[in-house]
């Protein structure tokens, strides 16, 4: 680690301290350590047609098998997956009254298993589904491995047999408008945007740094690869999150 990467890391855990309303902004970079993949990285679902057609809601209505097949492809760890040092900061700051919520891209539900409870899922989540036909509700984590072990190719409802969809925004599909309005509603109310993991280039997600800007908090981004927004931010952290998670988990 360079001087100047662990000055700005210091900063950024600075900033955090000195914060009162923190919100964060994560995506996939904050679950990589826990070993669920970038879809953005080299080989993943945007390099392949195929599998992003099955990965859409057109692609679940017309294969919904294949979507579960092409979804443990691309996650295979998803149900299997722990909090990393990252999730579990953003759940300190959480219990310490410090971070009042975190808006998250990501489908793993990694931030409730670390603690945190404010939780906005703007893409929904992995870790449930619904029945297609008579909405009811399912933990999903054991017809995932029911599906690895051979021994179903679609989880069906017990009550009418329909096929149960995870509760995902998927390709085509729209944002959750109650989620989508209460994650603006935090983010025009901090101090502090705290953007985790993220490359900011997904919209709308990525214009929530522009509105906690607009609206006089400062911009802190701790994430691997450069952004758009590095210009604007008050810190830059760049590096591994887990590492960033690990040492400010021993200052605040």
């Amino acid at each position: 680690m360079t001087n100047t990467v662990a000055q700005a890391i210091e900063q950024a855990i600075a900033a955090l301290q000195s914060a009162t309303r923190i919100v964060a902004f994560s995506g996939a970079g904050i679950s990589t350590d826990a070993g669920i993949p970038d879809f953005r990285s080299r080989g993943g679902l945007w390099e392949d047609d195929r599998l992003m057609e099955l990965m859409s809601a057109r692609g679940f209505r017309h294969d919904p098998a294949g979507f579960y097949q092409a979804s443990l492809q691309l996650m295979p760890n998803l149900h299997r997956a722990q909090p990393t040092a990252a999730h579990q900061l953003l759940a300190r700051l959480e219990t310490q009254g410090k971070l009042t919520a975190v808006i998250t891209q990501n489908i793993d539900g990694l931030h409730q298993a670390a603690g945190s409870r404010a939780v906005y899922e703007i893409h929904g989540s992995f870790r449930t589904g619904h029945c297609l036909d008579c909405r009811a509700s399912y933990q999903m984590a054991a017809f995932y491995e029911q599906i690895e072990r051979g021994e179903i190719r679609l989880p069906r409802c017990a009550r009418c047999n329909a096929p149960i969809k995870p509760d995902v925004v998927l390709f085509g599909d729209l944002l959750p408008f109650a989620v989508w309005e209460s994650a603006v509603n935090a983010v025009e109310q901090c101090d502090l945007l705290l953007v985790t993991g993220s490359s900011l280039v997904v919209y709308p997600a990525a214009e929530l740094p522009n509105l906690a800007l607009k609206h006089g908090a400062r911009l802190v981004i701790v994430n691997r690869e450069p952004t758009d927004y590095d210009r604007l931010a008050h810190v830059v952290a760049p590096g591994e999150l887990s590492d960033f998670g690990r040492l400010a988990l021993t200052k605040l």
